[in-house]
């Protein structure tokens, strides 16, 4: 079974990568878009700022409404403020764990966004986590994908220049 200490340790990490790759992207890519339909890097910047937080506190607190009061917080975020909005993300997420028991990650029923309960250990696994991985692989490719050719999966997995 994964603890709450390897699971916040694994969040903070994703934190840390993001940071990472944000300091990859040249001054074109913050209005890369891949189609219209899409958020331009600006924009998963803004996302990325809170996702993990507003999950957990959304899950925690078994309400989604609080979302809106994260999202509220991001929307004018510029480029220039992500560091430090990653940052308090990363203060807010290691703040979390410090302060929820073990017995209360596996026995605290949490909703998932659509609405499935789970236990809130799994439910923070399932949803916060992930959020963090899969749109850190987002920013990896848009960054690609607006001229970062340099990076590899170094950058990706590890927040880390290729030797």
């Amino acid at each position: 079974m994964i603890t709450k200490d390897q699971l916040a340790a694994s969040m903070l990490r994703e934190c840390d990568i993001i940071q990472h790759l944000f300091t990859k992207l040249g001054p074109d890519a913050l209005t890369y878009r891949p189609s219209p339909a899409q958020r331009t890097t600006l924009e998963l910047l803004r996302y990325l700022s809170i996702c993990g937080t507003a999950g957990i506190r959304c899950m925690s607190e078994a309400n989604w409404k609080l979302f809106s009061g994260f999202a509220e917080r991001a929307k004018e975020m510029t480029a220039e403020e992500f560091p430090a909005a990653m940052q308090r993300q990363s203060e807010e997420i290691a703040a979390f764990f410090a302060s929820v028991s073990e017995e209360t990650l596996e026995t605290q029923e949490a909703p998932l966004p659509g609405g499935t309960m789970l236990p809130l250990g799994l439910a923070i696994l399932n949803g916060p986590f992930k959020w963090l991985a899969s749109y850190k692989l987002q920013l990896f490719l848009y960054a690609k994908a607006a001229g970062a050719v340099e990076i590899g999966t170094a950058n990706a997995w590890a927040g880390a220049d290729r030797r």
